[in-house]
Protein backbone atom coordinates (compact mmCIF):
# COMPACT_ATOMS: atom_id res chain seq x y z
CA UNK A 1 0.00 0.00 0.00
CA UNK A 2 1.08 3.21 -1.07
CA UNK A 3 1.65 6.17 1.67
CA UNK A 4 2.77 9.93 1.69
CA UNK A 5 6.38 8.47 1.63
CA UNK A 6 5.36 6.84 -2.03
CA UNK A 7 6.57 9.58 -4.55
CA UNK A 8 3.95 9.86 -8.02
CA UNK A 9 6.13 11.71 -10.82
CA UNK A 10 3.56 13.23 -13.36
CA UNK A 11 5.64 13.58 -16.48
CA UNK A 12 2.84 16.42 -18.01
CA UNK A 13 4.39 16.79 -21.38
CA UNK A 14 5.52 19.19 -23.58
CA UNK A 15 4.88 17.87 -26.89
CA UNK A 16 7.16 16.90 -29.28
CA UNK A 17 10.21 17.47 -26.07
CA UNK A 18 11.35 13.80 -26.23
CA UNK A 19 7.71 12.06 -24.34
CA UNK A 20 7.37 9.28 -26.61
CA UNK A 21 10.77 8.28 -26.60
CA UNK A 22 11.02 8.20 -22.92
CA UNK A 23 7.60 6.56 -22.54
CA UNK A 24 8.53 3.93 -25.46
CA UNK A 25 11.83 3.74 -22.95
CA UNK A 26 9.89 3.49 -19.75
CA UNK A 27 7.09 0.51 -20.86
CA UNK A 28 10.16 -1.55 -23.01
CA UNK A 29 11.60 -1.29 -19.18
CA UNK A 30 9.00 -1.51 -16.98
CA UNK A 31 9.94 -5.18 -15.42
CA UNK A 32 13.12 -4.01 -14.68
CA UNK A 33 12.41 -0.61 -13.40
CA UNK A 34 9.80 -2.43 -11.32
CA UNK A 35 12.84 -4.42 -9.79
CA UNK A 36 14.70 -0.93 -9.05
CA UNK A 37 11.68 0.08 -7.07
CA UNK A 38 9.96 2.20 -10.05
CA UNK A 39 6.30 1.36 -10.99
CA UNK A 40 5.08 2.19 -14.71
CA UNK A 41 1.43 1.68 -14.90
CA UNK A 42 -0.80 0.60 -16.62
CA UNK A 43 -1.80 -2.72 -18.46
CA UNK A 44 -0.65 -1.69 -21.73
CA UNK A 45 0.98 1.39 -22.88
CA UNK A 46 -1.74 3.58 -23.49
CA UNK A 47 -3.51 3.01 -20.46
CA UNK A 48 -2.10 5.93 -18.92
CA UNK A 49 -3.08 7.90 -22.14
CA UNK A 50 -6.53 6.37 -21.50
CA UNK A 51 -6.45 7.29 -18.00
CA UNK A 52 -6.09 11.36 -18.37
CA UNK A 53 -8.82 10.85 -21.40
CA UNK A 54 -11.09 9.25 -18.64
CA UNK A 55 -10.61 12.13 -15.82
CA UNK A 56 -10.56 15.24 -18.35
CA UNK A 57 -13.70 13.33 -20.60
CA UNK A 58 -14.92 17.06 -21.04
CA UNK A 59 -11.56 17.62 -23.16
CA UNK A 60 -11.08 14.50 -24.71
CA UNK A 61 -14.95 13.22 -25.07
CA UNK A 62 -14.55 12.44 -28.84
CA UNK A 63 -12.33 9.95 -27.21
CA UNK A 64 -14.87 8.06 -24.99
CA UNK A 65 -14.70 4.53 -26.33
CA UNK A 66 -15.88 1.49 -24.02
CA UNK A 67 -12.18 0.90 -22.41
CA UNK A 68 -11.76 4.59 -20.99
CA UNK A 69 -14.32 4.63 -18.09
CA UNK A 70 -12.71 3.55 -15.48
CA UNK A 71 -8.92 3.73 -16.70
CA UNK A 72 -8.43 6.34 -14.51
CA UNK A 73 -9.57 4.63 -11.52
CA UNK A 74 -7.80 1.43 -12.62
CA UNK A 75 -4.24 3.62 -12.76
CA UNK A 76 -4.84 5.18 -9.30
CA UNK A 77 -5.46 1.82 -7.89
CA UNK A 78 -2.53 0.73 -9.31
CA UNK A 79 -0.61 3.59 -8.18
CA UNK A 80 -2.00 3.91 -4.48
CA UNK A 81 -1.45 -0.11 -4.22
CA UNK A 82 2.26 -0.78 -5.30
CA UNK A 83 4.75 -1.45 -2.51
CA UNK A 84 7.49 0.33 -5.05
CA UNK A 85 8.61 3.35 -3.40
CA UNK A 86 7.86 5.19 -6.87
CA UNK A 87 5.98 5.62 -9.75
CA UNK A 88 5.66 7.17 -13.26
CA UNK A 89 2.76 8.87 -14.74
CA UNK A 90 3.53 10.30 -18.02
CA UNK A 91 1.18 11.35 -21.06
CA UNK A 92 1.55 14.89 -22.74
CA UNK A 93 -2.38 14.54 -22.50
CA UNK A 94 -1.62 16.42 -18.98
CA UNK A 95 -0.42 19.75 -20.30
CA UNK A 96 -3.41 21.27 -21.80
CA UNK A 97 -5.17 21.11 -18.06
CA UNK A 98 -7.15 24.07 -16.79
CA UNK A 99 -6.47 24.24 -13.14
CA UNK A 100 -9.38 22.63 -11.87
CA UNK A 101 -8.81 19.59 -14.44
CA UNK A 102 -4.82 19.26 -12.90
CA UNK A 103 -7.11 19.28 -9.26
CA UNK A 104 -8.60 16.16 -10.20
CA UNK A 105 -5.57 14.24 -10.82
CA UNK A 106 -3.82 15.99 -8.12
CA UNK A 107 -6.53 15.32 -5.37
CA UNK A 108 -6.67 11.44 -6.68
CA UNK A 109 -2.94 11.08 -6.01
CA UNK A 110 -3.28 12.71 -2.09
CA UNK A 111 -1.75 9.22 -0.60
CA UNK A 112 1.27 9.93 -2.30
CA UNK A 113 3.88 12.98 -2.75
CA UNK A 114 3.22 14.02 -6.21
CA UNK A 115 6.29 15.56 -8.43
CA UNK A 116 6.05 17.23 -11.49
CA UNK A 117 8.11 16.74 -14.74
CA UNK A 118 8.49 18.20 -17.82
CA UNK A 119 10.60 17.96 -20.60
CA UNK A 120 11.28 21.19 -22.40
CA UNK A 121 13.01 22.35 -25.58
CA UNK A 122 14.59 25.17 -27.51
CA UNK A 123 11.83 26.95 -29.07
CA UNK A 124 13.35 27.26 -32.27
CA UNK A 125 13.11 23.47 -32.73
CA UNK A 126 9.36 23.47 -31.32
CA UNK A 127 7.68 25.84 -33.63
CA UNK A 128 8.79 23.73 -36.87
CA UNK A 129 8.41 20.71 -35.08
CA UNK A 130 4.92 21.58 -34.47
CA UNK A 131 4.37 22.75 -37.68
CA UNK A 132 5.65 19.28 -39.35
CA UNK A 133 2.73 17.43 -36.83
CA UNK A 134 0.42 19.53 -38.06
CA UNK A 135 0.97 18.68 -41.66
CA UNK A 136 1.79 14.64 -40.92
CA UNK A 137 -2.31 14.85 -39.90
CA UNK A 138 -3.66 16.60 -42.78
CA UNK A 139 -3.42 20.24 -42.33
CA UNK A 140 -2.82 22.54 -44.97
CA UNK A 141 -1.39 25.81 -43.42
CA UNK A 142 2.01 26.78 -44.96
CA UNK A 143 5.27 27.37 -42.97
CA UNK A 144 4.98 30.87 -43.62
CA UNK A 145 1.12 31.57 -42.59
CA UNK A 146 1.93 29.23 -39.71
CA UNK A 147 4.74 31.27 -38.59
CA UNK A 148 2.80 34.75 -39.32
CA UNK A 149 -0.17 33.98 -37.25
CA UNK A 150 2.09 32.68 -34.01
CA UNK A 151 4.47 36.02 -34.89
CA UNK A 152 1.01 37.95 -34.89
CA UNK A 153 -0.04 37.48 -30.71
CA UNK A 154 -3.44 36.76 -31.61
CA UNK A 155 -5.34 33.74 -30.27
CA UNK A 156 -6.94 31.73 -33.85
CA UNK A 157 -7.77 28.47 -35.13
CA UNK A 158 -3.89 28.24 -35.64
CA UNK A 159 -2.07 29.34 -32.89
CA UNK A 160 -4.89 28.64 -30.07
CA UNK A 161 -4.01 24.69 -30.12
CA UNK A 162 -0.66 25.17 -30.01
CA UNK A 163 -0.49 27.49 -27.12
CA UNK A 164 -2.71 25.28 -24.91
CA UNK A 165 0.09 22.56 -25.53
CA UNK A 166 3.26 24.85 -25.42
CA UNK A 167 2.38 27.61 -23.11
CA UNK A 168 5.26 26.27 -20.44
CA UNK A 169 4.72 28.72 -17.80
CA UNK A 170 0.59 28.09 -17.51
CA UNK A 171 1.63 24.57 -18.22
CA UNK A 172 3.85 24.45 -15.00
CA UNK A 173 1.98 26.93 -12.80
CA UNK A 174 -1.00 24.92 -13.56
CA UNK A 175 0.32 21.61 -12.24
CA UNK A 176 2.81 22.64 -9.75
CA UNK A 177 1.53 25.71 -8.33
CA UNK A 178 0.30 24.20 -4.94
CA UNK A 179 3.77 21.60 -5.16
CA UNK A 180 6.92 23.15 -3.24
CA UNK A 181 8.88 24.14 -6.01
CA UNK A 182 11.82 21.89 -5.49
CA UNK A 183 8.66 18.99 -6.33
CA UNK A 184 8.65 20.73 -10.03
CA UNK A 185 11.44 19.16 -11.81
CA UNK A 186 12.05 20.69 -15.35
CA UNK A 187 14.38 18.29 -18.04
CA UNK A 188 16.18 20.30 -20.72
CA UNK A 189 15.91 18.62 -23.89
CA UNK A 190 19.81 18.29 -24.81
CA UNK A 191 20.87 20.58 -28.18
CA UNK A 192 20.90 19.52 -31.57
CA UNK A 193 24.04 16.95 -31.93
CA UNK A 194 24.40 15.76 -28.35
CA UNK A 195 23.98 12.38 -27.39
CA UNK A 196 20.90 10.51 -28.12
CA UNK A 197 21.27 9.24 -24.56
CA UNK A 198 21.61 12.71 -22.81
CA UNK A 199 17.57 13.01 -22.51
CA UNK A 200 17.24 9.66 -20.55
CA UNK A 201 20.47 10.42 -18.57
CA UNK A 202 19.05 13.54 -17.50
CA UNK A 203 15.50 12.27 -16.81
CA UNK A 204 16.16 8.92 -15.46
CA UNK A 205 17.79 10.20 -11.98
CA UNK A 206 15.00 12.85 -11.60
CA UNK A 207 12.30 9.49 -11.63
CA UNK A 208 14.83 7.36 -9.28
CA UNK A 209 16.48 5.65 -11.79
CA UNK A 210 20.45 5.09 -12.73
CA UNK A 211 20.58 5.49 -16.64
CA UNK A 212 23.48 3.42 -16.78
CA UNK A 213 21.13 0.13 -16.05
CA UNK A 214 19.23 0.69 -19.13
CA UNK A 215 19.56 0.86 -22.96
CA UNK A 216 18.44 3.30 -24.91
CA UNK A 217 18.11 1.10 -28.16
CA UNK A 218 14.56 0.40 -28.14
CA UNK A 219 11.74 0.51 -30.75
CA UNK A 220 10.68 3.63 -31.76
CA UNK A 221 7.89 5.13 -33.42
CA UNK A 222 8.75 8.77 -34.15
CA UNK A 223 9.65 10.11 -38.15
CA UNK A 224 10.78 13.25 -39.05
CA UNK A 225 10.17 15.16 -42.84
CA UNK A 226 12.31 17.78 -43.74
CA UNK A 227 11.35 21.53 -45.43
CA UNK A 228 10.54 19.63 -49.04
CA UNK A 229 9.18 16.59 -47.94
CA UNK A 230 6.93 18.22 -45.77
CA UNK A 231 5.94 20.79 -48.06
CA UNK A 232 5.23 18.45 -50.20
CA UNK A 233 3.16 16.45 -48.39
CA UNK A 234 0.84 19.60 -47.50
CA UNK A 235 0.52 19.79 -51.13
CA UNK A 236 -0.75 16.86 -51.02
CA UNK A 237 -3.00 18.18 -48.48
CA UNK A 238 -4.54 20.47 -50.59
CA UNK A 239 -4.73 18.51 -53.38
CA UNK A 240 -6.85 15.50 -51.60
CA UNK A 241 -10.70 15.63 -52.18
CA UNK A 242 -12.29 17.25 -48.68
CA UNK A 243 -14.07 13.94 -48.47
CA UNK A 244 -11.09 11.29 -48.73
CA UNK A 245 -11.64 9.74 -45.48
CA UNK A 246 -9.39 10.67 -42.91
CA UNK A 247 -8.76 6.82 -41.61
CA UNK A 248 -7.46 5.73 -45.18
CA UNK A 249 -5.55 9.16 -44.95
CA UNK A 250 -4.18 7.89 -41.57
CA UNK A 251 -3.12 4.71 -43.66
CA UNK A 252 -2.51 5.63 -46.64
CA UNK A 253 -0.78 8.74 -46.66
CA UNK A 254 0.68 9.36 -43.13
CA UNK A 255 1.33 5.50 -41.99
CA UNK A 256 3.02 4.63 -45.44
CA UNK A 257 3.22 7.38 -47.76
CA UNK A 258 4.81 10.05 -45.06
CA UNK A 259 6.40 7.27 -42.70
CA UNK A 260 8.05 4.38 -45.06
CA UNK A 261 8.60 6.49 -48.33
CA UNK A 262 9.41 10.48 -47.63
CA UNK A 263 10.91 9.98 -44.24
CA UNK A 264 13.65 7.74 -46.13
CA UNK A 265 14.50 10.03 -48.81
CA UNK A 266 18.24 10.96 -48.37
CA UNK A 267 19.60 14.63 -47.82
CA UNK A 268 15.77 16.35 -46.50
CA UNK A 269 16.81 19.68 -45.63
CA UNK A 270 16.10 20.85 -41.59
CA UNK A 271 13.30 23.09 -41.05
CA UNK A 272 14.75 25.92 -39.18
CA UNK A 273 13.30 29.52 -38.29
CA UNK A 274 13.94 32.47 -40.73
CA UNK A 275 16.29 35.51 -39.39
CA UNK A 276 12.95 37.66 -39.25
CA UNK A 277 11.50 35.39 -36.91
CA UNK A 278 14.36 35.08 -34.31
CA UNK A 279 13.62 38.33 -32.80
CA UNK A 280 9.70 37.07 -31.22
CA UNK A 281 11.12 33.31 -30.72
CA UNK A 282 14.19 33.95 -28.64
CA UNK A 283 12.16 36.67 -26.65
CA UNK A 284 9.48 33.48 -25.72
CA UNK A 285 12.36 31.36 -24.94
CA UNK A 286 13.84 33.96 -22.67
CA UNK A 287 10.17 34.70 -20.97
CA UNK A 288 10.12 30.99 -20.57
CA UNK A 289 13.48 30.89 -18.75
CA UNK A 290 13.10 33.55 -16.67
CA UNK A 291 9.91 31.92 -15.46
CA UNK A 292 11.69 29.04 -14.42
CA UNK A 293 14.10 30.74 -12.84
CA UNK A 294 12.01 33.01 -10.92
CA UNK A 295 9.89 30.14 -9.37
CA UNK A 296 12.72 28.14 -8.47
CA UNK A 297 11.99 25.37 -10.11
CA UNK A 298 14.39 22.55 -9.66
CA UNK A 299 16.02 22.50 -13.38
CA UNK A 300 17.69 19.05 -14.99
CA UNK A 301 20.23 19.73 -17.71
CA UNK A 302 20.98 23.64 -18.22
CA UNK A 303 18.95 26.59 -18.70
CA UNK A 304 20.86 27.71 -21.87
CA UNK A 305 19.76 24.83 -23.47
CA UNK A 306 16.74 26.51 -24.44
CA UNK A 307 17.91 29.63 -25.80
CA UNK A 308 17.72 29.22 -29.35
CA UNK A 309 21.23 29.20 -30.90
CA UNK A 310 21.66 32.21 -32.96
CA UNK A 311 22.27 31.01 -36.57
CA UNK A 312 25.45 30.47 -37.95
CA UNK A 313 27.85 32.59 -40.23
CA UNK A 314 27.79 32.53 -43.52
CA UNK A 315 24.63 29.94 -43.39
CA UNK A 316 21.80 30.64 -46.15
CA UNK A 317 18.64 31.86 -45.01
CA UNK A 318 16.27 29.08 -44.76
CA UNK A 319 12.90 29.13 -47.10
CA UNK A 320 9.40 28.86 -45.93
CA UNK A 321 8.73 27.82 -49.34
CA UNK A 322 10.55 25.44 -50.87
CA UNK A 323 11.09 26.21 -54.93
CA UNK A 324 9.27 24.28 -57.54
CA UNK A 325 12.08 22.25 -58.80
CA UNK A 326 13.03 21.13 -55.79
CA UNK A 327 9.44 19.84 -55.23
CA UNK A 328 9.51 18.28 -58.30
CA UNK A 329 12.71 16.20 -57.57
CA UNK A 330 11.87 14.95 -54.70
CA UNK A 331 8.39 13.91 -55.79
CA UNK A 332 10.09 11.85 -58.55
CA UNK A 333 12.14 10.31 -56.07
CA UNK A 334 9.40 9.72 -53.83
CA UNK A 335 7.18 8.43 -56.77
CA UNK A 336 9.22 5.74 -57.72
CA UNK A 337 9.98 4.45 -54.18
CA UNK A 338 6.41 4.30 -53.42
CA UNK A 339 5.60 2.33 -56.95
CA UNK A 340 8.70 -0.19 -55.84
CA UNK A 341 7.17 -0.33 -52.11
CA UNK A 342 4.04 -1.39 -53.63
CA UNK A 343 5.48 -3.52 -56.08
CA UNK A 344 7.46 -5.85 -52.90
CA UNK A 345 5.64 -8.93 -51.83
CA UNK A 346 3.01 -8.24 -49.10
CA UNK A 347 3.22 -10.41 -45.48
CA UNK A 348 0.16 -12.67 -45.00
CA UNK A 349 -3.30 -10.66 -43.84
CA UNK A 350 -3.07 -10.56 -39.98
CA UNK A 351 -6.31 -11.89 -37.45
CA UNK A 352 -8.81 -10.14 -36.93
CA UNK A 353 -8.80 -6.96 -35.16
CA UNK A 354 -11.23 -7.11 -31.95
CA UNK A 355 -14.28 -4.71 -32.63
CA UNK A 356 -13.26 -2.12 -29.31
CA UNK A 357 -9.67 -1.66 -30.58
CA UNK A 358 -11.08 -1.04 -34.02
CA UNK A 359 -13.78 1.21 -32.84
CA UNK A 360 -10.64 3.23 -30.34
CA UNK A 361 -8.53 3.39 -33.90
CA UNK A 362 -11.31 5.36 -35.60
CA UNK A 363 -11.75 7.48 -32.51
CA UNK A 364 -8.37 8.53 -32.44
CA UNK A 365 -7.74 8.89 -35.85
CA UNK A 366 -10.22 11.59 -35.82
CA UNK A 367 -9.29 13.19 -32.85
CA UNK A 368 -5.67 13.62 -34.10
CA UNK A 369 -6.45 15.23 -37.41
CA UNK A 370 -8.18 17.91 -35.00
CA UNK A 371 -5.01 18.10 -32.73
CA UNK A 372 -1.93 16.93 -33.95
CA UNK A 373 -0.30 17.28 -30.78
CA UNK A 374 -1.39 14.31 -29.65
CA UNK A 375 -0.32 11.83 -32.11
CA UNK A 376 1.78 10.22 -29.62
CA UNK A 377 -1.20 8.40 -28.34
CA UNK A 378 -2.90 7.49 -31.71
CA UNK A 379 0.59 5.54 -32.44
CA UNK A 380 0.39 3.86 -29.04
CA UNK A 381 -2.99 2.38 -29.87
CA UNK A 382 -1.53 1.51 -33.05
CA UNK A 383 1.03 -0.23 -32.04
CA UNK A 384 -1.08 -2.65 -29.30
CA UNK A 385 -3.59 -2.94 -31.92
CA UNK A 386 -0.66 -4.64 -34.01
CA UNK A 387 0.09 -6.77 -31.13
CA UNK A 388 -3.75 -8.06 -30.68
CA UNK A 389 -2.69 -9.01 -33.81
CA UNK A 390 0.18 -10.71 -33.54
Amino acid sequence: MASPSHRVYLHIGLPKTGTTSLQALMWHHREAMAADGVLYPGAERGEQHRAIIDVHNTRYKAWNEERVPGAFERVVAELENTDKPASVFSTELMAPASPEEAQQVLSALSFAEVHVVCTVRDFARQVPSVWQENVKTRHRTTYDAFLGALRSGELNGITRPFWDFQDLPRVLRTWGGTLPPERVHVVTVPPRGASSRLLWERFAPVVGLDPENYSTEVPQENFSLGMVETELLRRINVALDKDFPWMRYATTVKDTFAAKILSRLPDPSPIRVPAEDYPWICETAQRFIDDIRDRGYHVVGDLDDLMPAPPREGEPEPSTMPADSELLAVAVKALARYLQFRAAPRAAPPSAVPAPVRRLSHTLRGLSEQYPQLMTARRIYSKAKSQLRR
